[in-house]
């Protein structure tokens, strides 16, 4: 009994594999490998054509373009146009920053200033005005500190036009750039600036980084190519209400000393500074500030030396700020 049961499980054992093989034969239509060959050679292809390389430069692109976009930002900042309107207010700048105490804050200082009215403002609307303007402008506890300095000294009051023109144009490039223009027009031999001339300009600036201008309304264009002529008036390289004619311009020697250690202090070299193109601001390009730096040397003013490159400039002091305190006080 116990044999004829194991030749019973025998033929079950060897049943079973048919059954499993009969099941597999319809299985196999069902799940086609042909599919998957298919989807295999494609991974294999897949590999062998690198899909990521599309993804790779779309990443690399995508930084590149942040980048130039930020560097141009930095480098091009956009054009305003409040600046030129509101025009240099020289003698209320001056006023100002005689009563700006330096151990206060911005903040602080322009309140006293709105409630003191120290300036003489004819109007809440005009002192607002001014108010504004030397908030925008001026960072009197930082970059401008030697010009606060310099409006309680008689060489600063006497200079101040030259040494305000230089805060401004580096305050507001749309003036720097504006000034640098007209310089290259007066060099050019024309004896007058009109606004027509300068509306061209404004024009022009679209093609140099400052697509905004286009978008001003032709009012505002009026206005700024307005407040660059009369800015010129104020500081005085223009003259004359109608017709705005070049000034014989001439920077003082106690400017010109202010402005070549300000400039010093923003180039990495003193060949760099005496070749900083915010010179022409006051008309002075190189050759004639390296003949004027001569003079000073001859004057024994200074101590200057040039073979090329190499340029050996000894100075009075060893900053603005110093100049202001240690020799113009």
């Amino acid at each position: 009994m116990a044999a004829a049961t194991k030749t019973r499980r025998k033929p079950a054992v060897a049943a079973a594999p048919t059954t499993e093989k009969t099941a597999a034969a319809p299985a196999k239509p069902a799940a086609p490998k042909p599919a998957r060959k298919a989807s295999e050679k494609t991974s294999v292809k897949a590999k062998a054509e690198p899909q990521p390389k599309p993804a790779a430069p779309a990443a690399k692109t995508t930084p590149k373009r942040t980048a130039k976009s930020k560097a141009k930002t930095a480098a091009i900042p956009p054009y305003r146009s409040d600046g030129l309107i509101r025009g240099p207010l020289v003698s209320d700048t001056l006023q100002a920053l005689q009563g700006w105490e330096l151990v206060a804050s911005k903040r602080a200082n322009l309140e006293q200033l709105r409630q003191s009215n120290s300036i003489g403002a004819p109007t809440q609307a005009w002192l607002k005005k001014v108010c504004s303007a030397l908030s925008s402008r001026f960072e009197p506890a930082g970059r401008d500190r030697a010009l606060v300095l310099a409006a309680r000294t008689e060489t600063g009051q006497r200079h101040w036009k030259s040494l305000l023109l230089w805060h401004l144009a580096n305050s507001e490039q749309l003036l720097g750039d504006g000034l640098r223009w007209s310089a290259q027009v007066h060099r050019d031999g024309a004896d007058l600036l009109q606004t027509a001339q300068v509306l061209t300009w404004l024009e022009s600036t679209g093609a140099q980084g400052h697509p905004e201008v286009a978008e001003w309304s032709e009012a505002t264009r009026k206005r700024v190519a307005g407040g660059l002529l009369k800015a010129g008036v104020d500081l005085g390289l223009l003259q004359g209400r109608v017709k705005r004619r070049f000034t014989a311009y001439y920077l003082a020697d106690e400017p010109l000393l202010y402005v070549l250690l300000q400039a010093l202090a923003s180039n990495r070299t003193t060949a760099a500074a005496l070749a900083d193109p915010r010179w022409l601001w006051f008309r002075l390009p190189e050759a004639e500030l390296e003949h004027r730096l001569l003079l000073l040397h001859q004057a024994k003013v200074i101590s200057y030396y040039r073979a090329g490159s190499v340029v050996d400039l000894k100075l009075p002091a060893s900053s603005a700020e110093a100049l202001v305190q240690e020799v113009w006080s």
